[in-house]
C-alpha cells in the first residue's frame, strides 16, 4: 500500500485519540486522517477538514452500529480510541465493510464475542485489539524476553503510570482516564501458574519491588497482560507468568480500603477519581519486564518514559507511550509486516520488527 492511498480513521477525540491524530499529521507520511467523536466543541488543533461529528451515542453492547458505518465503510484502517462499552459496535461496522480494526481496550467483552465469531468459522477483516502499553508492547517485549531464556519459568511484567511529584496520601495524581482506572483496579486478573491459566482479584499480590535502585510496590491489576497469559498456557508454557501494577510506596493502602473495605460502588469510585484526585501532565512510565529460569538466569527490559515533544508536539508520558505503542502496530500492517486478515494477537509482532518501526524505535532502552 503506498502511503497516500491509506486513509485511517481514528473513532474517539479524547486525549489519547488526539495524540494520536498529532502524530500522525506532525510526521509527514502523508497518510490520509480523519478523526471521528460525538462532541461539538472539538479540540481546536483538530483540522476542520478531518474531523467527523457523530450524531448517536449508543451505550450497550447490544445496540446496532450504524452510527458508525458511514464513517467507517471508506477507511482503510480504524483505530479506537472510545470507550469500552462501544468497543462491539464499532467492531461490528469494520466487519461489516471489512475494514482493519486496532482498539487500545482491556475489554474481554469483546474478545469473548470474537472468539465466537471464530469459533463459528466466521471471516473477520484484521483485527488487533490490545494494542498501546500495557496490553501493548509490554507483552511483545515479554514473549520476546521468554522466546531467548531456556526453559522459563518466572515471567514478570510490570508498569506503571505515575506522577513525577505528589502531595496526597496515596502519593499520586491522574495522569489518564478515572474510568479505566477503576476498571483495572476492579476487574479479574489473568495469570499463569505452573503453566495453568488462573484468574486472581485486582489488588491481590501485593509485593515491594526494587528496580535500578528505586522502590516500589506492585499488586495485581486486570486487562494489563492481554492475550498472553492465555496463549502461554495454551503452548506448553509450564512456567508462571502475571502482570502487575507499579505504584508509589503507600498507594495501596488507600486504594484497598476504598475498594474493599467501604465496598464502594463502581459509580462512586469512578466519581472518586475523576473529581477528587489531582490531575498532571507531569508524569512518568516505569515499563518493566524479566523472564528467569529454574537456574535463576533472567533477562529483563527496563526503561523510563518522561513527557517529550515529537515533531514539535508535546506529549505527557502515558499519551505517547500509549499513542506511539499502537502506531507502531499500524507501522507493521501497512508494511505487511503483519498477517492482513484474522485475530491477531500482541505476542504476534516480532520485537525486532516492531523497534525498527518509526513509532516503535521510541521504545529502545536507553
Amino acid at each position: 500500500m503506498k502511503n497516500q492511498d491509506i486513509h485511517i480513521g481514528i473513532v474517539g477525540a479524547g486525549n489519547i485519540g488526539f495524540a494520536i491524530y498529532q502524530l500522525l499529521v506532525s510526521t509527514g507520511e502523508k497518510y490520509k486522517v480523519s478523526i471521528a467523536d460525538q462532541i461539538e466543541n472539538k479540540n481546536v488543533f483538530i483540522s476542520e477538514d478531518h474531523y467527523v461529528k457523530l450524531k448517536v451515542t449508543i451505550p450497550t453492547y447490544e445496540g446496532e452500529s450504524t452510527q458508525f458505518n458511514e464513517f467507517v465503510s471508506d477507511k482503510t484502517l480504524i483505530i479506537n480510541a472510545l470507550p469500552f462499552h462501544q468497543n462491539i459496535n464499532l467492531y461490528k461496522a469494520c466487519r461489516e465493510s471489512n475494514v482493519a480494526y486496532f482498539d487500545l481496550s482491556e475489554d474481554d467483552a469483546l474478545d469473548k464475542y470474537i472468539a465466537q465469531l471464530l469459533s463459528d468459522k466466521e471471516e473477520i477483516p484484521f483485527t488487533m485489539p490490545h494494542c498501546g502499553l500495557a496490553p501493548g508492547m509490554s507483552s511483545i517485549i515479554a514473549n520476546d524476553l521468554i522466546k531467548q531464556v531456556e526453559n522459563p519459568q518466572n515471567v514478570k511484567i510490570r508498569v506503571g503510570a505515575l506522577s513525577q511529584n505528589a502531595t496526597n496520601k496515596l502519593r499520586y495524581y491522574t495522569s489518564w482516564s478515572g474510568e479505566g482506572l477503576v476498571n483495572e483496579y476492579l476487574g479479574d486478573c489473568q495469570i499463569v501458574k505452573k503453566g495453568k491459566a488462573d484468574i486472581v482479584q485486582a489488588l491481590t499480590g501485593y509485593e515491594k519491588i526494587t528496580i535500578d535502585g528505586r522502590e516500589y510496590e506492585a499488586f495485581n491489576t486486570s486487562g494489563g497482560i492481554g492475550s498472553l497469559a492465555r496463549t502461554l498456557a495454551e503452548n506448553d508454557f509450564s512456567g508462571n507468568i502475571d502482570y502487575k501494577t507499579l505504584r508509589r510506596i503507600g498507594h495501596h493502602d488507600y486504594v484497598d480500603f476504598l475498594f474493599n473495605d467501604l465496598q464502594l460502588d463502581q459509580s462512586s469510585l469512578t466519581e472518586i477519581f475523576k473529581t477528587c484526585i489531582p490531575q498532571t501532565r507531569k508524569d512518568e512510565v516505569v515499563l518493566y519486564a524479566s523472564v528467569g529460569n529454574e537456574n535463576e538466569d533472567a533477562l529483563s527490559y527496563y526503561k523510563v518514559f518522561r513527557p517529550t515533544s515529537i515533531n514539535g508536539r508535546y506529549f505527557s508520558a502515558i499519551e505517547y507511550t500509549t499513542a506511539i505503542g499502537l502506531l507502531a502496530m499500524v507501522e507493521l500492517y501497512v508494511d505487511e509486516m503483519l498477517p492482513q486478515t484474522g485475530y491477531i494477537k500482541q505476542e504476534d509482532a516480532n520485537w525486532k520488527d516492531v523497534l525498527k518501526t518509526m513509532y516503535g524505535s521510541y521504545y529502545r532502552e536507553g
